[in-house]
């Protein structure tokens, strides 16, 4: 589904953050705002190292040659925010996997998950197996 992206596409991933998945919220075919276990405030809570994947098209990364992702000068977490409001904006976005209900992509490890962060009741708003 990558391969569709005309800007900025997203997705949920799965066993990630300590919980079952987490995913942009998604309403009427636009992301709303995002189920996660960890600063949910952010302009784009989005991980690069797959807590919530996106995908940049390379036409989006050309048109916009300052853009720049910094090692250095974010703060903690904000790293993926501060590029992508150089490029887009959250109502641009590109909701993949079924509007962001199906989990197609696992964060994994060679080690036994961790769902210490996983909501005792759902919070989410739709069911997603995982």
């Amino acid at each position: 589904q990558m391969r569709t992206t005309r800007k900025v596409s997203v997705w949920p991933v799965g066993l990630v953050g300590g919980r079952r998945y987490e995913r942009p919220v998604v309403e009427n075919g636009k992301v709303v705002g995002w189920y996660t276990g960890w600063r949910a405030d952010r302009p784009f809570a989005i991980d690069m190292a797959g807590k919530q994947g996106f995908a940049v098209s390379l036409q989006v990364i050309l048109s916009h040659p300052k853009a720049v992702f910094k090692r250095r000068g974010s703060q903690p977490g904000m790293q993926e925010s501060d590029f992508l409001k150089q490029i887009t904006t959250v109502e641009e976005l590109e909701p993949k996997a079924n509007n962001c209900t199906k989990v197609l992509v696992w964060h994994t490890r060679t080690e036994k998950v961790n769902l210490a962060n996983e909501p005792k009741y759902h919070l989410d708003t739709v069911s997603i197996e995982v």
